[in-house]
């Protein structure tokens, strides 16, 4: 009685460990990508992209730029889209010039972060130099998020804008206390592997250079950050304050109007398709790992 009662224990035991893990190694086994698209609100040029890449191609999560001239805008598209997945795309410079953004805060409230004429400086380097107060940066991003969830939208993740998580000392321990404090994952802290993206590729050889990336990816959790937007004279006006980090075969607009292009690709859909590639959101991925 004993051996047998032994035997179907044994066996219990071991169908509970197979369907537990099971999935883990399903999802080990699989492809899977988050599309984030980030700038929401840079220009009108943006809404018009977020709403056909969400809508149409494979867009899966979108990061909202508060202090951005057309943040009134997309926050009016979210409320919109419920069921869209956008987080709050952290914001420190404003790079374009001509183009200068200012805090969500009055700016004498964050004078470390701020020019003499209390815009935000066009660079991260301009900005770290000058030791700005980390707990100035803690008070703006929770204005900006704040700002973000008055507005109506539904804040899903945090990530950054043009700036490292590790680029500045205290910054780091920062953005992970906000998205504990607001229970919302924070993008690049998830495992996941960076996609190279297409973003600098000249135009013609965006969708080609997309497809050959999409190919050779093995199984993991990847992300791929896309910078979309319409070709407008809104978008082409605009110019990177560091040369490097300006296109040489056309504007902004361009550019991305071709990142757009290639996230509604017939081609690239059928591609993700047949590969078995798994889109995801930062929605998804938080119930996941609180489950």
């Amino acid at each position: 009685m004993k051996h047998v009662f032994g035997k179907f224990f044994t066996a219990t035991v071991l169908l509970v460990l197979a369907l537990v893990f099971i999935p883990c190694a399903s999802h080990s086994q699989s492809i899977r990508m988050i599309v984030r698209g980030d700038d929401m609100g840079m220009t009108q040029g943006s809404l018009a992209a977020f709403e056909k890449a969400f809508n149409e191609g494979v867009l899966t999560s979108g990061a909202i730029q508060v202090p951005a001239p057309w943040f009134e805008g997309a926050a009016d598209l979210c409320k919109k889209n419920p069921r869209w997945c956008t987080g709050v795309h952290l914001t420190l410079c404003g790079e374009w010039i001509g183009c200068r953004w200012r805090p969500v805060l009055p700016w004498d409230k964050v004078p470390t972060m701020v020019d003499s004429d209390g815009f935000f400086y066009t660079h991260p380097d301009s900005l770290f130099s000058r030791k700005p107060n980390i707990k100035e940066i803690e008070a703006e991003f929770r204005a900006q998020i704040e700002l973000a969830k008055r507005k109506g939208i539904n804040v899903q993740y945090i990530d950054a804008h043009y700036f490292s998580y590790k680029g500045y000392p205290g910054l780091e321990d920062l953005v992970i206390k906000l998205g504990k404090e607001y229970n919302v994952p924070i993008s690049g802290m998830m495992n996941e592997t960076r996609f190279g993206g297409v973003y600098m590729t000249p135009v013609p050889q965006k969708k080609e250079s997309a497809m050959k990336q999409l190919e050779a990816l093995k199984p993991g959790l990847w992300l791929w950050v896309c910078h979309i937007g319409i070709e407008s004279p809104e978008q082409n006006a605009l110019v990177h304050s560091a040369p490097k980090d300006r296109f040489t075969d056309g504007g902004v607009g361009a550019h991305r109007a071709g990142e757009l292009a290639v996230l509604l690709d017939p081609e690239v859909k059928a591609l993700i398709k047949k590969k078995g590639i798994v889109l995801t959101s930062y929605t998804d991925l938080y119930k996941e790992k609180k489950k």
